[in-house]
């Protein structure tokens, strides 16, 4: 097994502590403490609370992208298996990242001030880099449109599904009913997907297309 370095067991048991008692009412103390840690070392490598609060959030979001990330570049399965696969990966991940979500619900991500100004440009990040793996998912589609309109249809695509994303996201993590919601949360993927879909189809007139090579396809 490999051995922790000091930093990662900073991390984790802040991380602990936060998900537990929150940002506000966890302590440097504390933090050096539960680590075994004296607190001098604690400063060695972070300069604050809020540096270990934001390592934390990165460590997390980093995680969480590189193992959607091996579903994006998946292409062993069709679109909607993929798809329906990186949406059940995705929020059980963000469920697991309790720094994350200790922000999420504190309203931590925007915040501007000292220690924090980095928050919400690391969650901006990921939405981009997922926006973007959701395009590739699209273009991996045959079409015989012209580059231009394919461009267009997966930006929409992406546009959809993270706009439907966020706002379970928001009620999973923020309002905190990921549990409440989770043992139904497959049957709500389906009802995701084909939303997205019907709404993409009759937005866009692609009906035909859609029906050509769904067989062999989706």
């Amino acid at each position: 097994m490999k051995k922790l370095r000091t930093s990662e067991v900073i991390q984790q048991v802040a991380a602990d502590l936060f998900r537990k008692f929150g940002f506000e009412k966890t302590s440097m103390d504390e933090i050096a403490r539960k680590a075994h840690k004296a607190k001098r070392s604690i400063y060695n490598h972070f300069s604050n609370k809020e540096d270990i609060f934001c390592a934390s959030v990165q460590s997390e979001l980093t995680h969480v992208r590189s193992a959607l990330l091996a579903v994006v570049e998946d292409d062993s399965q069709r679109i909607l298996p993929r798809l329906k696969q990186y949406l059940l990966l995705r929020m059980e991940l963000l469920s697991e990242a309790s720094t994350l979500r200790v922000a999420m619900k504190s309203n931590m991500l925007n915040r501007d001030d000292y220690g924090f100004e980095n928050l919400k440009k690391m969650l901006d990040d990921f939405n981009q880099w997922e926006h973007q793996a959701f395009k590739k998912v699209w273009y991996a589609k045959p079409s015989d449109e012209q580059p231009e309109i394919v461009e267009q249809q997966a930006v929409a695509f992406a546009d959809m599904l993270q706009v439907t994303l966020n706002g379970l996201s928001h009620s999973f993590f923020v309002e905190d009913k990921y549990e409440q919601y989770k043992s139904s949360y497959e049957m709500l993927i389906d009802l995701i997907v084909n939303s997205v879909f019907q709404s993409f189809v009759s937005k866009y007139g692609i009906e035909g297309d859609m029906q050509r090579i769904s067989v062999d396809y989706f």
